[in-house]
């Protein structure tokens, strides 16, 4: 996933492990944790470094997860109206 495709209020994170292994997270404002739960710790290299793609398999999963979620919830708001 690009790191463009990402909503408002969530943004990339990673150390420089994550830049030079391609597998950047997910990471949403106000929270001391990746979606994944890894510590963000370190500096933000992958945006440091301008990485653009996100990497980590467990983020991308519970990413699209919450957005299924969330457009199923908006979904079934809209058919009870």
């Amino acid at each position: 996933m690009n790191v463009n495709q990402l909503k408002p209020n969530h943004y990339i994170f990673g150390n420089k492990g994550n830049v030079w292994s391609n597998s950047a997270h997910i990471a949403q404002s106000g929270e001391s944790t990746t979606m994944c739960g890894t510590p963000m710790l370190s500096n933000n290299w992958a945006n440091i470094e301008g990485v653009d793609n996100i990497g980590c398999p467990e983020c991308l999963a519970k990413y699209r997860d919450n957005q299924l979620a969330e457009s199923l919830k908006i979904v079934t708001i809209l058919d009870n109206n």
